[in-house]
């Protein structure tokens, strides 16, 4: 009896320190976004957005979601919001979230032909079926304002990878940094970022 009484208990304990150890590494990735939500605000303090810089990233793990020109906006809610209750984020604000376009479409003059949404999760390990962005180089620069004038910068970079010789690869990744704390579509900036061969900047 006390050793089915002990082995009940001990069972009691391994699942309270499983779920205890998953609450911590929650709150962890809820404090990696919020400490990256920091950064992106003392960014946008300095930052000119007219610059087009190269950076370096490390590979990341991306939860993507397919869509295409006919998907529309409630749609694509539908769509980020059922990933979110499935990797079980509550809210957006635990998650960095954006569209990709590839860069084939970008050369090809198609600025709109939007492919994936995808969502960032800091506390998701590797799992088969996730799009890998990879580690490397990439283009950044910003764009400001209304999503219509968008095409214009995507030109502006394209000019600008060709005027330095660089290769762009893979996906546009856009995110919007900055929708929290802004009342004017007119001040809404995305964040743009695109892979480039490491063999292109030496």
């Amino acid at each position: 009896m006390k050793n089915r009484s002990a082995g009940n208990l001990k069972h009691l304990l391994e699942e309270k320190i499983t779920t205890l150890d998953m609450q911590i590494a929650h709150l962890q990735a809820i404090r990696t976004t919020l400490c990256t939500h920091h950064q992106n605000m003392n960014t946008l303090l300095s930052m000119d957005l007219s610059e087009i810089s190269i950076v370096e990233k490390e590979e990341r793990c991306l939860v993507t979601v397919d869509v295409d020109q006919d998907t529309t906006f409630e749609q694509e809610v539908e769509l980020i919001t059922a990933e979110t209750e499935r990797y079980q984020l509550g809210r957006l604000h635990k998650a960095s979230y954006g569209s990709m376009i590839s860069v084939s479409s970008l050369l090809n003059g198609c600025f709109d032909d939007y492919s994936k949404l995808f969502i960032e999760i800091p506390f998701l390990p590797y799992q088969s079926g996730l799009h890998i962005m990879p580690s490397g180089k990439y283009l950044r620069a910003f764009h400001q304002g209304k999503w219509e004038g968008i095409s214009r910068r995507y030109q502006e970079i394209l000019d600008y990878a060709k005027q330095h010789k660089l290769t762009l690869h893979g996906f546009s990744y856009e995110m919007g940094i900055n929708e929290n704390v802004i009342d004017r579509i007119e001040d809404y900036i995305i964040q743009i970022e695109i892979p480039i061969n490491d063999c292109c900047c030496r």
